[in-house]
């Protein structure tokens, strides 16, 4: 498929999917922007001929935004009016995060080569697993937007835990504060690096929900929008391998997102927010080592990375490094945390 141009068509407009740069002080050229249509903006193998969402005022601001850059992007109020006409290679699913595996599977189904799902994949174990089985059918491959997954230092980090500098992982402490720590919006990426570093099946959860969200026997959140709809979380996780997790989401503490991953011999400290990683490892006398771990500088991360991969995956076929079943062990915890919270904070088990 060599000097091939992929038709791309995206799925829900919000600022992640649409965000562009805004001016630099002289010398500086741009403003670094993460959104979809910004970083597939930068690839040459890759065409939008389609965009996707409910609301007028998102499909106009996309023509304000990116009209020049793709003139040729037809806007839709309907997916499956676009899967029809646009003959799409890749379809991007960026709707409320409630809103996943209809668009996917119709998507699948219509014909697609690859499929990119914004996080987290589904807020049901049903919904995942019917995302899933469509592309397993089909043949599809799937990435989802853990976009963590694509940065250098957490496989630096998780480089270090394999090494076995520090022994074998047994604890791992995860804290997301501000005021949009949210378990389904933005707790899917801790979570989702919980599982990342732990390398297991999640088995076993126990967890309360932060005061307010008592009735939430399933998700009943607005898509992602506001932090009031989308409750804080105090958990723990415990995983096939022994690996036992604390996960804390609150929207009452400082703004940032860190990692304390701990064995015998020593932790990592990581904080994800600044990419900031220290090695503490313990001495013979009883004393502490610290190493801080070097940030490299890289082009290509984030959405670029995982356009390029998911080509990758469409061409050559293999394992991408944020796939369905990795994404689905945070549904099963998030999910599972909900059926704790129902039975008074007991554990639960969500291998299933």
């Amino acid at each position: 498929m060599a000097n091939k141009t992929y038709r791309v068509g995206i799925v829900g407009l919000s600022g992640i999917t649409t965000g562009a740069p805004g001016p630099a002080p002289w010398p500086l050229r741009n403003e670094i922007n993460n959104s979809h249509t910004y970083c597939l903006s930068l690839m040459d193998s890759v065409d939008i001929v389609g965009v996707c969402d409910l609301v007028p005022e998102l499909l106009d601001g996309f023509l304000q935004k990116w009209g020049e850059r793709w003139p040729n992007a037809t806007r839709y109020t309907s997916h499956r009016e676009m899967l029809q006409n646009e003959d799409l290679d890749i379809l991007t699913v960026a709707t409320g995060d409630d809103k996943h595996a209809a668009v996917a599977v119709d998507g699948v189904e219509a014909g697609i080569e690859g499929l990119f799902v914004e996080k987290p994949l589904a807020t049901t174990v049903e919904d995942a697993d019917r995302i899933l089985a469509a592309c397993e059918e089909h043949g599809v491959p799937i990435s989802v937007g853990h976009t963590m997954r694509w940065l250098p230092q957490y496989h630096a980090v998780r480089d270090v835990i394999r090494s076995g500098v520090i022994g074998p992982l047994h604890n791992i402490i995860a804290v997301l504060g501000g005021p949009r720590a949210m378990l389904f919006r933005n707790g899917t990426h801790s979570i989702d690096g919980i599982c990342f570093f732990a390398e297991s099946d999640p088995v076993q959860v126990f967890a309360r929900l932060e005061e307010g969200f008592e009735d939430w026997d399933e998700y009943k959140g607005d898509g992602g929008k506001l932090p009031r709809n989308d409750p804080g979380v105090s958990g723990f996780i415990m995983f096939r391998n022994g690996v036992r997790a604390y996960f804390s989401a609150s929207k009452n503490t400082v703004t940032g997102s860190t990692y304390e991953l701990a064995g015998p011999k020593g932790k990592v400290l990581f904080d994800r927010s600044s990419g900031l990683a220290e090695v503490l490892l313990t001495n013979e006398s009883g004393g502490i080592g610290r190493h801080r771990l070097p940030q490299g500088e890289y082009e290509t991360v984030s959405y670029v990375a995982a356009y390029k991969e998911l080509i990758g995956l469409i061409e050559n076929g293999g394992e991408g490094v944020s796939t369905g079943r990795d994404a689905r062990k945070t549904v099963q915890i998030m999910t599972g945390f909900l059926k704790s919270q129902q039975a008074g904070g007991a554990l639960v088990d969500v291998d299933a």
